[in-house]
């Protein structure tokens, strides 16, 4: 995907030294959730961001110049096993989540603006529970991956009524199957006689 970096970051991405964070903001059907791979709360783009530390993993990430459906994958380890029946209550996959990447000064300001490194829909949530804590992780994919998701329609009136509500085009096809047909030849003299002309053969 292109993206559009702005000159300060790109001016600190090749420093030799950096402070490199992370912000993920995920859509869950209670509310966004906002982490950031530092300590303590932060705040950034009229958000506040919630420090997850060391608790907080992100898979490695990568692009080709083929068209390939890369995915991602977001960990959050050491959430108290009470918080499980929350997590697993909520709703989430298809919603989207993003990813962002920027970095800090030596004043521990944020430098204008983080790069979405990363927006996708919530995929899988995976529970890894081990006595008093767990951890969680969420896989986060492309939307190109539908792509490779067959997708089956079938000429049938639930089916037409997904696209198209209230048409009822299909309403008879699944009688259909079973109906009997008998075809007869074509007697010209049936339209004569219902005066719609006369056919010269």
């Amino acid at each position: 995907m292109s993206r559009t970096i702005s000159a300060l970051v790109e001016a600190e991405s090749i420093k030799a030294a950096v402070q490199p964070v992370f912000f993920i903001e995920m859509d869950f059907s209670g509310g966004f959730v906002r982490l950031w791979s530092g300590y303590g709360s932060f705040t950034w783009n009229g958000q506040t961001w919630l420090g997850a530390g060391h608790l907080l993993e992100i898979d490695p990430m990568s692009e080709t110049v083929d068209f390939v459906a890369n995915g991602a994958a977001v960990r959050l380890n050491g959430i108290p096993s009470a918080m499980l029946a929350v997590a697993l209550g909520e709703n989430y996959q298809g919603r989207p989540a993003t990813i962002y990447l920027g970095f800090l000064d030596s004043s521990n300001v944020i430098i204008a603006d983080p790069l979405q490194l990363y927006k996708a829909s919530m995929d899988i949530m995976e529970i890894d529970e081990g006595g008093e804590t767990a951890s969680i992780s969420i896989r986060i994919e492309s939307q190109a991956i539908s792509l490779k998701r067959s997708k089956e329609w079938r000429y049938t009136h639930e089916d037409q009524l997904i696209d198209y509500p209230g048409d009822l085009g299909f309403e008879y096809v699944a009688g259909l199957q079973d109906k009997a047909l008998i075809w007869k030849p074509f007697d010209p003299s049936t339209i004569v006689q219902a005066g719609l002309g006369v056919i010269h053969l």
